[in-house]
């Protein structure tokens, strides 16, 4: 299993001068491997081939068994969602986060791609 991260945005640390990770997703890691399909600097500014080539690259072997962590720029995590769900037929499963229970809560979507009633589990 993968759990695919649109992006690992950064924020500037001033006491160690240095950029780091904006958010702990190591509990995602109970989920899958995890996989950055982006730089933390990807604009979608003039969606490239370059952007959609890196993620349609990075999403080839997306199935039922992975998971997307949806952290990152909205444009480019609704882009990520359209292509995994176009690869595995409608079907994505997501990560929530849940601040009151502090895990990652698995979401199952179904026919996201088609004109019959989704199904979110």
């Amino acid at each position: 299993m993968t759990v695919y991260v649109v992006q690992q945005p950064q924020r500037w640390n001033a006491q160690k001068q240095a950029m780091e990770s904006a958010f702990d997703v190591v509990e995602a890691e109970e989920f899958g491997d995890l996989v950055y399909l982006l730089s933390p600097m990807a604009k979608p500014f003039n969606v490239e081939d370059s952007i959609l080539g890196q993620i349609k690259e990075g999403l080839a072997r997306f199935c039922d068994e992975d998971y997307l962590l949806l952290i990152g720029n909205p444009v480019l995590i609704g882009i990520t969602c359209t292509v995994a769900a176009a690869r595995n037929e409608g079907r994505v499963r997501l990560l929530q986060w849940s601040g009151t229970n502090k895990k990652y809560i698995p979401i199952t979507v179904k026919n996201l791609l088609t004109s019959t009633p989704n199904n979110v589990e």
